[in-house]
């Protein structure tokens, strides 16, 4: 089985994590749409997948006012939409003089956390949380139109908290509703054609070079995260697996990516077109 003649999308596809899922749907044989509201971080994906024919970038928002917008420049010209894999993990190590990606979202913050309004608090600690709620309210109705079975995947992170503070206050704040919008639409009656679950990462991305060396891994991370995606997508016609929390950890990645990946982990996402 494969992803040949479907068309996936994934949100925030242009970082660390969201490059290995891109990389993965193209080679499960996926036409994938990455957008962004930065043209020079599109370019730059492009060009580190070496451009293939089947990556579409969009340069556009999926922010609440622009995702509609952006949601129709991408889909009014190319196939119908079979699958989306949100990635909505707040990297901890995206750090920028103290602040993490989410600065890159809602701006800075005059005063840190007490230095603000309530108004301007609740905005700010859902405002990733938003962008994937205006994704998600967009795509899923594409979803439901598509032929045959299909799949809207969240990759979340440790919204628990970082060790040692790595990220910031407002990093551990949209960690958290991000978990919450994804419980939430999880638990939506999206109709038997649509299976929406959460791949909730609880292992450390981007560990240092001491870690790697003490605990080294045949391949990082972030490419069996990338395999996984493309496995549940390959795989979206389990309906127990509807509204799904799949945790991946230590003792849980290898079994998870034979079950969803078909035993062919060991290759990764070059394997994943040939599983049955």
């Amino acid at each position: 089985m494969s992803l040949a003649n479907k068309t996936c999308w994934v949100v925030g596809g242009v970082g660390v994590i969201g490059r290995s899922i891109t990389s993965s749907l193209l080679k499960a044989g996926a036409t994938v749409i990455v957008n962004s509201r930065s043209e020079g971080r599109l370019i730059k994906l492009a060009k580190g997948l070496e451009d293939p024919d089947r990556l579409i970038t969009i340069h556009g928002s999926l922010l609440p006012g622009f995702a509609a917008d952006t949601v129709l420049k991408a889909l009014s010209s190319s196939p119908p939409l079979d699958h989306v894999v949100a990635h909505g993990a707040v990297r901890y190590w995206g750090t920028h003089a103290g602040k993490d990606e989410t600065h890159s979202v809602m701006g800075s913050v005059p005063g840190g956390l007490f230095g603000m309004g309530t108004d301007d608090f609740a905005l700010s600690a859902s405002h990733l949380a938003s962008l994937h709620f205006s994704a998600a309210q967009q795509l899923i109705p594409r979803l439901q139109f598509s032929n045959g079975a299909s799949s809207y995947t969240f990759v979340t992170g440790d919204g628990a908290g970082h060790p040692d503070g790595k990220r910031s206050s407002f990093g551990e704040l949209n960690s958290h509703h991000v978990w919450g919008l994804s419980a939430a639409v999880r638990n939506e009656a999206l109709g038997e054609s649509v299976v929406c679950r959460e791949l909730r990462v609880r292992m450390a991305v981007n560990r240092p070079d001491e870690e790697r060396m003490v605990e080294p891994r045949d391949r990082p991370l972030s490419d069996d995260i990338g395999s996984l995606c493309a496995g549940l997508a390959i795989h979206p016609k389990g309906m127990e697996d509807g509204g799904k929390l799949i945790e991946v950890t230590s003792d849980t990645l290898d079994p998870l990516l034979a079950q969803y990946t078909g035993g062919y982990f060991e290759g990764g996402a070059d394997q994943i077109e040939t599983a049955q």
